[in-house]
């Protein structure tokens, strides 16, 4: 891998790969540390997975994807209004607090 990130002002890969990692693993301490905002999460997947299925988002034969990703994500929308998450600023904030303290980034360079 090459130590040039490419255009002046874009991350390097491995930058953008260690955000992802870290984002990732905050969400997973989110759901450890947070069951309402794990269960929440759950229901969240579960709704997005049916909503995909009905409209036929999840099938890429589908000659109108494009159309059918757009209902789903709609209905998904919907759902997020009607459900909203558990997890109040205050409680993102002390988790991302304590999950900043522990976390040790992996070396990608």
């Amino acid at each position: 891998m090459s130590n040039n990130p490419g255009k002046k002002g874009k991350p390097a890969p491995w930058q953008k790969r260690a955000a992802e990692d870290r984002e990732q693993a905050l969400q997973e301490y989110r759901r450890a540390n947070h069951p309402a905002y794990a269960e929440w999460s759950k229901r969240r997947k579960e709704a997005a997975k049916s909503f995909r299925q009905e409209t036929g988002a999840d099938d890429l034969s589908n000659r109108d994807l494009f159309k059918a990703m757009k209902a789903a994500d709609a209905r998904l929308r919907a759902w997020d209004r009607a459900n909203p998450s558990p997890m109040s600023w205050d409680d993102d904030k002390r988790l991302q607090t304590a999950f900043a303290a522990q976390y040790v980034a992996r070396d990608y360079s």
